[in-house]
């Protein structure tokens, strides 16, 4: 579908993704000092596995732990259960859920947050964004005990989706800000901002773009541009380096 996109003659495509955002809001928010040092190396989740089960020397395994660590990093934000994480690394529900158990042991303080979380929005009924937003959860209290498990499952789920889309929002508006009304917006995909850029102003475009590190020093977005949408090359920059967490601006 991707390679079905293409720019208009006179034009090229400027892509900004925000890197594993949703990870970072859940490191943010929970304060787990493990994690914040995790993503400083950044690769959270080869991080996530050396953690779990130390430094594989081996590549070949090493990048199928990664692989693991990455799905059950995914797991934790979307809430999925030891038999959705079995699918997800096409293993037995047992195996799943050892490897969920690891995870836990590796991230005690974020899986301490998550706890008071729930324990939170089951008293006042709805969870609140980084940014205020709020967002009731009346299931918490229904009768049947799978809408109330569904309910649960959605509250960090809230927490870091809910945060992780106000911030692409808050990006794209900068964005729209600096940039020249001749540079369109076209797309967003998830975390991604696809932009259509004359020629001419692509060089100042790619500056401008670099500019949202001062504007989210936290969560860098990686920059890709070309002609084709499915044939995107990457931007390097050196202030794309993940920068030292300072938790004390999250007050």
């Amino acid at each position: 579908m991707r390679s079905c996109i293409v720019a208009e003659e006179g034009y090229t495509l400027l892509s900004l993704d925000a890197s594993q955002i949703e990870l970072r809001v859940l490191a943010i928010l929970s304060q787990d000092p493990r994690m914040l040092e995790d993503l400083q190396t950044g690769d959270l989740h080869q991080a996530t596995a050396t953690r779990m089960w130390g430094w594989i020397e081996d590549e070949e395994l090493r990048k199928r732990k990664r692989y693991e660590a990455k799905q059950v990093n995914f797991a934790i934000v979307y809430g999925a259960e030891a038999f959705k994480v079995s699918q997800m690394l096409e293993c037995s529900e047992e195996e799943a859920e050892q490897f969920m158990a690891e995870h836990k042991e590796a991230y005690p303080v974020l899986y301490q947050w998550m706890d008071n979380k729930v324990a939170e929005a089951r008293e006042q009924g709805y969870v609140i964004n980084m940014f205020g937003r709020i967002r009731p959860l009346p299931e918490l209290y229904a009768g049947n005990w799978k809408m109330r498990e569904k309910a649960e499952r959605e509250i960090v789920n809230t927490l870091c989706q809910g945060t992780a889309v106000d911030i692409v929002k808050l990006a794209m508006i900068t964005l729209r800000s600096l940039f020249n009304r001749a540079i369109r917006l076209i797309l967003q995909v998830h975390d991604e901002l696809l932009w259509e850029v004359p020629d001419s102003m692509l060089g100042e475009a790619l500056s401008l773009s670099k500019e949202l590190i001062h504007y989210f020093p936290d969560y860098p977005f990686s920059i890709t541009t070309g002609k084709i949408y499915s044939e995107l090359k990457e931007v390097e920059w050196e202030s794309q380096k993940t920068r030292e967490y300072m938790p004390d601006s999250y007050q």
